[in-house]
């Protein structure tokens, strides 16, 4: 049963999961196969994501920061901001009246 698990898993016809980021120079980093001395500290975690890049497991597209539905969760914004990327989110107000 397990091994069944684990091969539909592998199954090559599932799209890559998308990793949006609003960060241009880290999607550069993650393609470009040139390591700089200025990115020596994030060497372990920038081979892992590039070695899934390469093998299509990953796909890393740019978001603009202000759709960049993460930041609910990471920063403080302002409350138009907020409930713009909350309307994405689809969430409804659990305290709204019926």
């Amino acid at each position: 049963m397990d091994k069944e698990i684990i091969c539909r898993f592998k199954d090559s016809s599932v799209s890559p999961i998308k990793i949006y980021c609003d960060n241009k120079a880290a999607i550069s980093i993650a393609h470009n196969p040139v390591l700089h001395d200025r990115t020596k500290h994030i060497k372990v975690d920038k081979h892992f994501i590039k070695e899934k890049i390469e093998s299509g497991v990953i796909c890393v597209p740019y978001v603009p920061t202000a759709q960049q539905i993460a930041d609910i969760l990471t920063k403080g914004l302002h409350k138009g901001h907020f409930e713009l990327l909350v309307s994405k989110l689809a969430m409804e107000d659990i305290y709204k009246p019926a």
